[in-house]
This record gives structure tokens, C-alpha cells and sequence, in this order.
């Protein structure tokens, strides 16, 4: 099944929405290099820069199948969806598929203005939990919506799919082929994390799965939605060539795709990049002997990407040495920010070992390889970097106690946390969503400040719609007295 019937951008009159995205680009390596050759890293950073953004194609995959309808699951997923729907503007376009026993497709591809906000809340509305769990139909419904659209140069086509439940035992949706980025969402106790992480892994470039909380569902869904409205690049690709010196494969770029190394250059593949977001490169290199004195070029550095439908292309920027005899051991430190990258890939590699050592019951493994984990950060004098992965060690440790607590909420944290650390990207977990913002960028933290508002108020609402209830029910019985 194919769908075609995608509407039509159509801008009111006023300041373009969009405006030139860019990239900036950060090199942080030693440039004391002695005579007789050296390894080195070197770091990349690239980060999104610029105030416009590129529109959204937003694809919601929903679960309504009978377990929703338990601990007014599908009610809090109603709340969550009107509150992101409230941050689409006109250059946005959302297309709602519901999935049960099967997949429906519930509204086309429709730019959000005011009248289609509105129709498009009573259609959620109405939305009914009843049959069995098809995560595969959904996601191949909400695929064929981005994939046939007849409007789509220069746009950001995303599928956010969400569920509560096991799928169907004749099904795999961790098999379907995706070739646009899918974050998942995983609610509730009988949630398959290791099925939703790894149908976000099979996604291009940088899905996310997010561990939620039933009450957090809004926060979770707000931090995502702030990402994919701050897309500034599309289609970022970084080149490194190696200039006076020999690359050592593979370079540290997370889960992203790279090329082979051919020739001595590597290209990285990061798709989209957020305002304030940033991707980091770590090149190992071998500096061979020099002949004399100087300085020299040992790589080459450039990236290109895409906005608005326009390719821009950064021109090359080098990575230049000097070269001297006599240096000591404290001048051929590697940079700060080359020893924090380093740290963050160790602990990455510890938490992989941990959560395997915790898949196969030796939780006493796992919990050392934590401990070691916060020992090396402690050495550290990075203190952004304890803040934050020291939260996400600590709380990791706490649900890797005992065998109960890891399989009801260990093992969900742990396929978030990991997932995030690959792509560099921020996704949802844990009890306290506002606790661990490994990579949160300033749109998220507002619009999760937004979203924390939001439930504080439906939840005095519900008080009060309580709280009336109640005082009719007493009301009553003392109208009934004698």
C-alpha cells in the first residue's frame, strides 16, 4: 500500500520560516608533535548552528490495542499527543496510524494549521483500544506514508512509534526494512525494549528508544518533538583524509555509518542535526617521523549537508603539527575535551558490559563494571561530564540490584542509555525524565519545562474534577438523610 495524498505546504504571508541552516566545526587536538612520530587523536566536533529549521513530516504510530485500555493508558497517550500536536506550526505536517490487530491510517499527511489542529483532536479523541498488538503493520503503514509523498525535498520525514505491549508472536517488526529514522516509545511493564531499541537502530541515522514512565509520557514525547522541530542540517556527512599521516580504522563516530577507509579518508554519515546538538569524531593517527623542524598538515577535514533542499559544502579545514625535538611529557598531553571524549567512550564500553554481564545473571559483574565506571569519572577533572553520566551510572547501578529490578526497569534504562550514547542523541528514561540529559540541547529543556507545566496542571484539574465528586457524592447522601 502506497499513499500519495500528502497536502500541500501552504505558508501564510509573512517572514520566510526558513532560513539558511549551518555547521560549525571545532578541532581539538595536541599541535606538539616531536621529530621522531607520535599516535595522536584528534577531535571533531561539529555542532548545529543557526535559529531556522527545516518542516517536519511526522509520521505517530500509535498502539491501541487492548492493553491501553488499562490504567487509562490510551487516555494519557490522548493528553500527550494534543500537547505536541499544539507545538506544530504550518510548516509541519502530522499523519496519525493506529494499530491493534491491524493498521489503520486515521488522517493523511496534514499541514497543522488551526482547523486541521482542531479536526485532527477529535480524531484522537475517538481513537479505541480493543485487539492484539501488530508493532509490524503499524510501522509499515506509517513507512508507506512518508514514503509515498509527493512533497518532500528539503522536509524531515519521521516516524514516532509508540507501544506498551509485546508484539505478536508471528511478528518482527525489528526485521522491517526502515529507511527513514523511527524513536520509539516503550510504556508499561510488558514493554519489549529489546525489540523497540533494536527497530530504532535499524533506522538511518540516529533513532532513539525511550524507556517512559506512564505519567512521563508527555515529558518523553516533548523532548523528542523539541529535536525534530531544530533540524538545522540534513544529510550531514564528514570527511577525514589523512595528511602526513596514517588513519587508524575505525574512527569513534558512534553507530553512524562509515565508509571503508580507502586511500587513507573515512566518510561519516550523521542524517539530521538539531540546534545546539552536536556529533563528536575521535581519528586515531600515527604521525610518521619528520625529516625537519616545522609545522605540517596531518588531516583534512570537511563536511557537507543539506538545507532547504540546497547542498552546502564547507571547504576543507586542516589539522596542522609542529614538529620539534625536546618536548616533554606534559606538551604531548592530548587536550581536555580529547581526554573527556576518550572517558565517555570507556564508560559507553563498561555500561555494553555491564548490561551484558546483567543479561546473563551476573549482576555482581555488572555492578563492578559500574563501580569502575564511576571510579574513572571521579579522576576526571571534567565536572560536565561527571554531572551527567554519573546520574546515569548511579541509577543504573540502583536497577541492577537484583534480577527483579533489572528485568522490570534495568533492562529498559540500559537499551535507552546505550542507544543514546551511540547516536549522540537525547531520548527519554528513567523515573525522573529532567535527571538524565545526557545530550539534551536548550529546545528540549524548554519544551520538557513545558511539557512538566502541563501535567502539573492536568493533574490539579483531575484533583479538582475529584475533589467535586467527591463533595457530590457527600452532598447526596446527606440530601438522601433522613
Amino acid at each position: 500500500m502506497s499513499f500519495n495524498d500528502d497536502e500541500e505546504i501552504v505558508i501564510p504571508k509573512g517572514p520566510k520560516p526558513i532560513v539558511p541552516g549551518r555547521i560549525q566545526l571545532d578541532i581539538r587536538n595536541n599541535t606538539n608533535a616531536p621529530i621522531a612520530g607520535i599516535n595522536q587523536k584528534v577531535l571533531l566536533q561539529l555542532t548545529g548552528k543557526g535559529e531556522g529549521r527545516a518542516g517536519l513530516d511526522l509520521v505517530a504510530v500509535l498502539d491501541v490495542s487492548g492493553s491501553m485500555g488499562e490504567d487509562d493508558k490510551i487516555g494519557k497517550m490522548k493528553l500527550a499527543l494534543q500537547f505536541m500536536m499544539k507545538k506544530l506550526t504550518p510548516l509541519d505536517r502530522l499523519s496519525i496510524v493506529k494499530y491493534s490487530t491491524k493498521a489503520t491510517r486515521v488522517c493523511k499527511l496534514t499541514q497543522m494549521t488551526e482547523k486541521s489542529q482542531t479536526e485532527l483532536a477529535n480524531l484522537i479523541e475517538g481513537l479505541k483500544a480493543t485487539g492484539s498488538t501488530n508493532i509490524t503493520d503499524g510501522l509499515t503503514m506509517g513507512l508507506n506514508v512518508l514514503n509515498g509523498r509527493t512533497i518532500r525535498d528539503g522536509r524531515v520525514g519521521v516516524i514516532m512509534l509508540m507501544t506498551d505491549g509485546q508484539e505478536n508472536k508471528s511478528s518482527d517488526a525489528s526485521k522491517v526494512k526502515c529507511n527513514v529514522t523511527v524513536h520509539t516509545f516503550g510504556f508499561g511493564d510488558g514493554q519489549d525494549s529489546k525489540r523497540l531499541t533494536d527497530i530504532a537502530k535499524n533506522s538511518p541515522n540516529g533513532g532513539t528508544y525511550s524507556e517512559v514512565r506512564l505519567e512521563n509520557l508527555n515529558l518523553a514525547f516533548s523532548q523528542c518533538l523539541a529535536g525534530l522541530l531544530s533540524v538545522v542540517a540534513q544529510e550531514l556527512t564528514v570527511t577525514v583524509e589523512q595528511e602526513g599521516s596514517k588513519i587508524k580504522p575505525p574512527v569513534s563516530a558512534g553507530s553512524y555509518k562509515q565508509s571503508n577507509p580507502t586511500a587513507g579518508s573515512v566518510t561519516i554519515t550523521f542524517g539530521d542535526l538539531y540546534i545546539q546538538e552536536v556529533r563528536t569524531v575521535l581519528v586515531d593517527i600515527d604521525i610518521p617521523r619528520a625529516d625537519m623542524e616545522g609545522a605540517t598538515d596531518v588531516l583534512a577535514v570537511s563536511f557537507s549537508y543539506k538545507f532547504g533542499g540546497e547542498l552546502e559544502e564547507a571547504p576543507p579545514s586542516f589539522v596542522s603539527v609542529n614538529r620539534l625535538e625536546g618536548f616533554t611529557d606534559e606538551e604531548l598531553l592530548a587536550p581536555p575535551e580529547v581526554r573527556a571524549e576518550e572517558v565517555r567512550l570507556l564508560i559507553a564500553e563498561l555500561i555494553k558490559e555491564a548490561t551484558d554481564n546483567a543479561e546473563k545473571n551476573d549482576l555482581a559483574s555488572a555492578q563492578q563494571n559500574l563501580s569502575e565506571g564511576l571510579e574513572t569519572l571521579e579522576k576526571q577533572d571534567v565536572e560536565q561530564l561527571k554531572a551527567t553520566l554519573s546520574n546515569e551510572l548511579n541509577e543504573l547501578k540502583r536497577l541492577m540490584e537484583t534480577k527483579k529490578t533489572y528485568d522490570k526497569e534495568g533492562r529498559p534504562f540500559a537499551n535507552s542509555l546505550l542507544i543514546s550514547l551511540a547516536t549522540q542523541r537525547q531520548a527519554a528514561r528513567g523515573e525522573d525524565i529532567s535527571q538524565f540529559q545526557l545530550f539534551s540541547t536548550p529546545a528540549m529543556q524548554q519544551l520538557l519545562k513545558e511539557a512538566q507545566e502541563s501535567n502539573d496542571k492536568d493533574k490539579l484539574k483531575r484533583y479538582v474534577d475529584d475533589l467535586i465528586k467527591a463533595l457530590e457524592a457527600v452532598e447526596q447522601v446527606i440530601n438522601q438523610a433522613p
